[in-house]
């Protein structure tokens, strides 16, 4: 079981994945394929975004402060995916 998915950087959490609090993803954490800022892939456990961001590396997650998407430097309990 997942429990936390962050944006490391130089050993650092700078960012961590919660769930959307607005639109049609409330409620959702809310994946992003490759190359797009738009279409949304939303799931309900860190376990499917895990799953989603290992099959897909080049996809990314949002993440807050400022939910951004995340591409690179992504951990999933502790661990670069």
């Amino acid at each position: 079981m997942v429990t936390r998915i962050e944006k490391i950087v130089g050993g650092v959490a700078a960012q961590r994945v919660e769930r959307a609090n607005a639109g049609k993803s409330k409620g959702l954490f809310v994946c992003l394929a490759d190359g797009s800022n738009k279409e949304q892939v939303p799931f309900a456990t860190l376990d499917e975004v895990a799953d989603y961001l290992t099959a897909n590396p080049g996809a990314g997650v949002r993440m807050n402060p400022r939910w951004s998407k995340v591409v690179d430097f992504i951990h999933i309990d502790g661990r670069p995916r």
